[in-house]
């Protein structure tokens, strides 16, 4: 049995995934049926090993029709032991998967901002253990609260120089604070007193089970790739440009930091998934801005770049991809993501396994995919690579699906004639405008 949200959706769901049992576990009791004591986790490497094991070769086997598993979205934590020889089967088994679907998220757990537990959503929201430094507190039983995303691109049209641009962004943020308070408040009424969320509010260990306290509050934001080019003339793959925009994200992170001890809540920085705001925010500029806005996309669609990404049709190779948003993952705790959107040819497990390695161990993206583009016959069940408009096997046409990362997850994108939803016109034109390496 499934369950299923409205309109026969599957649930949204994320599972984060260890290959080994991590150092700071070993010696940390285990629980097991009924609450009995188990001895403690370090006991369990098998167990850990098969668990993950099983999980990623059932999603490599596919669904009935061999279509990609969407949900969970799968997420693989990588530390020091795991990149090593001891690993590697499990390891190239993950990059077998990546090469197939491109569904696979990776966490990284090498850069220096990093404690002992990260977990991440498919979306890219993300809780670690940097609230009160301990884990269990930090990143269980509580979640990403609410988050307002900020429209830069706006505040660049609107600004004259530097100080106009803090100034407007001080404004934004402070709005935005009014925003969260007030979700939070109402959030607050569903767990005490619209009795809405019994299992939230259930008994846990002397406290409710859901700690709200912990939760985040976040401020997002999208576009500042158009808000440099708006405000320094060059966009975020210019050094000079991309010191500006690193000192705006900065400057979230400090009122952040501010409101923290102003409020006692958990205030952060991440970089909004956007799956329908990028679209949102650029039409509505376009219509309020006309010519000044600068926009992704064209006349029929227009958006703007997600969060501090560079824009995905640029010719810049992967590696400079890589050195240019690293700087940015340390900024965005509550959530952040690099994009590698892979060609229609079938990737090389081995060469992802390099890449990912280099990844890992040189840079400080936290958290990453290898996207694939997919297509399907509804017809005759033939899966294929890349963005195909007729069957190979069977010719049809109407009946072909595509399947890629929307912003944080794969997805359905809704081309075939039988398809009950799809991808809204700004992302389907980012969809064609994304460059494949």
């Amino acid at each position: 049995m499934a369950y299923a949200a409205r309109g026969s959706q599957v649930p949204f769901t994320s599972i984060n995934l260890e290959f080994t049992v991590p150092k700071f576990l070993e010696d940390v009791p285990a629980y097991g049926p009924k609450g009995k004591l188990a001895g403690v986790y370090g006991d369990y490497e098998e167990e850990t090993r098969i668990l993950q094991r099983a999980f990623t070769e059932t999603l490599l086997d596919g669904d009935s029709d061999g279509k990609p598993h969407l949900f969970p979205n799968t997420i693989y934590a990588l530390r020091d032991k795991v990149l090593t020889d001891e690993f590697e089967e499990d390891v190239r088994r993950v990059h077998e998967l990546s090469a197939k679907y491109g569904s696979s998220y990776f966490v990284n757990m090498f850069p220096s901002y990093r404690g002992d537990m990260a977990n991440y959503m498919g979306c890219r929201t993300s809780l670690n253990d940097n609230w009160t430094g301990d884990w269990e507190q930090d990143c269980f039983r509580t979640g990403n609260l609410a988050y307002v995303t900020l429209n830069l691109p706006r505040i660049a049209y609107n600004s004259r120089d530097d100080n106009d641009v803090f100034d407007y962004l001080d404004s934004y943020m402070h709005l935005a604070e009014e925003v969260l308070m007030l979700r939070r408040e109402q959030a607050m009424n569903c767990l005490d007193n619209y009795n809405l969320l019994p299992f939230l509010t259930q008994e846990a260990e002397g406290e409710r089970y859901y700690r709200v306290n912990n939760a985040t509050l976040s401020f997002g934001f999208v576009g500042l790739n158009e808000m440099l080019m708006a405000h320094c003339g060059e966009g975020i793959e210019d050094p000079d440009a991309r010191k500006f925009g690193l000192k705006v994200i900065k400057y979230m992170n400090k009122r952040a930091d501010e409101l923290k001890e102003e409020t006692g809540l958990r205030w952060s920085v991440l970089q909004t998934p956007a799956e329908s705001t990028a679209y949102r925010f650029g039409m509505l500029d376009k219509e309020k801005y006309g010519d000044k806005a600068i926009l992704q996309g064209d006349d029929v669609a227009s958006y703007y770049t997600n969060s501090s990404h560079v824009p995905v049709n640029s010719d810049v190779l992967l590696p400079e991809k890589i050195k240019i948003e690293e700087k940015f993952h340390p900024l965005t705790l509550g959530g952040h993501i690099f994009h590698a959107f892979m060609g229609e040819a079938y990737s090389d497990p081995d060469s992802l396994m390099s890449l990912t390695n280099k990844i890992a161990k040189n840079s400080d993206i936290g958290f990453w995919a290898y996207s694939s583009a997919l297509s399907f016959c509804i017809k005759c069940k033939t899966l294929m690579k890349g963005l195909q408009t007729q069957c190979g096997t069977c010719g049809e046409e109407t009946e072909v699906e595509w399947y890629d990362r929307i912003t944080g997850y794969v997805q359905q994108v809704g081309r075939s004639r039988s398809a009950s939803g799809g991808w809204n016109p700004g992302k389907m034109r980012e969809l064609m405008d994304r460059k494949r390496f």
